[in-house]
């Protein structure tokens, strides 16, 4: 799925029962589970929006933690 606005690849994979999200952000890739239930090949496209939006918040969330470390 890439949104267009930000040009930002995310990729999904399976894992046991939870799909995980992907993303690279600068030099860093980050990855984040997908709530219980939530199958990126079912999901209305709203979703992958908001998943977009929370990798980039779980990405600057490592980025202050790994500054204040």
């Amino acid at each position: 799925m890439q949104n267009q606005a930000k040009n930002q690849d995310v990729l999904f994979q399976k894992l046991g029962h939870t799909w995980y999200a992907f993303t690279q952000v600068g030099e860093d890739f980050v990855y984040s589970a997908l709530p219980e239930g939530i199958n990126p090949k079912d999901t209305k496209i709203e979703l992958f929006e908001v998943i977009e939006e929370h990798m980039d918040k779980v990405a600057k969330s490592y980025k202050n933690n790994d500054v204040a470390a």
